[in-house]
Formats: C-alpha cells, sequence, structure tokens
C-alpha cells in the first residue's frame, strides 16, 4: 500500500528488519547484518578474519518502492518473524 514515508505502510505501520547470522570459531567472530530502517537507511556489515580480511560496513538509502518489495518478500516467505507494535 501507499503510505506517508519511506518505511510506512497504509496504516501508518513502519517496517524494520535486522539479520544477523554469525559465529566464534577458528577465525574469530565472523558475521553478516544486515538493517533496513523505517527511513530508508540499509545497513550492511560483513565481518571476516579469512586471510586477514577486514571488516565491510556499507550504508545506503533506498527508495520506499524498494522497502515496500523487501517488507513484500518477507511476508511472502512466512519465515518466523517478531513483529513488533510500537
Amino acid at each position: 500500500g501507499a503510505g506517508n514515508g519511506a518505511g510506512e505502510e497504509a496504516g501508518g505501520a513502519e517496517f524494520y528488519l535486522r539479520y544477523y547470522v554469525g559465529h566464534k570459531g577458528k577465525f574469530g567472530h565472523e558475521f553478516l547484518e544486515f538493517e533496513f530502517r523505517p527511513d530508508g537507511k540499509l545497513r550492511y556489515a560483513n565481518n571476516s578474519n579469512y586471510k586477514n580480511d577486514t571488516m565491510i560496513r556499507k550504508e545506503v538509502f533506498v527508495s520506499p518502492s524498494v522497502l515496500r518489495e523487501a517488507r513484500r518478500i518477507i511476508q511472502d516467505s512466512e519465515a518466523n518473524l517478531c513483529w513488533i507494535d510500537r
């Protein structure tokens, strides 16, 4: 539906998603993380010490249509999610 802001759907519900997967092992704490925020900011981090790699961090702003599509994909996937009403 059409919303008022980048991360808002009809009815004012904001879309926020944070995904993290990681472990501590032979190469230390390795992880992949990304976050979609209601203001349209997409944050990405990837940490691996394999072959002395350094952490990669990126931030970009995405359009409202990208946020809507991300929300649709998550809802269609029927993934086990924790919904927080504020």
